[in-house]
């Protein structure tokens, strides 16, 4: 009984660091093709040396749906840009009561992204719930 309670431990043990060590790298994605992106997860970028991976969510103060509000409000997401060698941490600010996406960039690629979920009146958003939605563009 002993032998075999050690032997399922073991194989958990493995599959876990198997799981780990897929996750360090991302999954891939296609430059031009949109990727949602909860937090802590990341992408690497196909053909390219370029992997990035969503932080958390520093600020949410967009003005909910259905509210009147003097200011728009906004959102900031922070990311890490991983380039060949080099790093980069970015702060992603998109403006409250929009539709579309908001833009940045990073040395030669453009990143147009959205956070959702966006805000409701009288309901809070977890950690959990937010997603980046993110695509890639290489600039030449």
């Amino acid at each position: 009984m002993f032998k075999k309670a050690l032997a399922l431990g073991v194989t958990l043990v493995l599959l876990l660091a198997a799981c780990t060590q897929a996750d360090t790298r991302g999954r891939e994605v296609a430059l031009g093709q949109e990727t949602s992106l909860g937090i802590g997860q990341r992408i690497a970028i196909a053909g390219e040396p370029l992997q990035i991976t969503f932080k958390d969510v520093l600020e949410d103060s967009r003005c909910p749906q259905d509210v009147t509000c003097v200011w728009e409000g906004r959102v900031s997401a922070a990311v890490q840009v991983t380039n060949a060698s080099s790093s980069a941490d970015l702060t992603l600010t998109q403006p409250g009561l929009t539709d579309g996406p908001a833009a940045a960039m990073y040395q030669r690629y453009q990143l147009s992204f959205r956070v959702e979920p966006y805000p409701k009146a009288g309901e809070s958003i977890s950690k959990d719930a937010y997603r980046l939605l993110l695509t890639v563009r290489k600039v030449v």
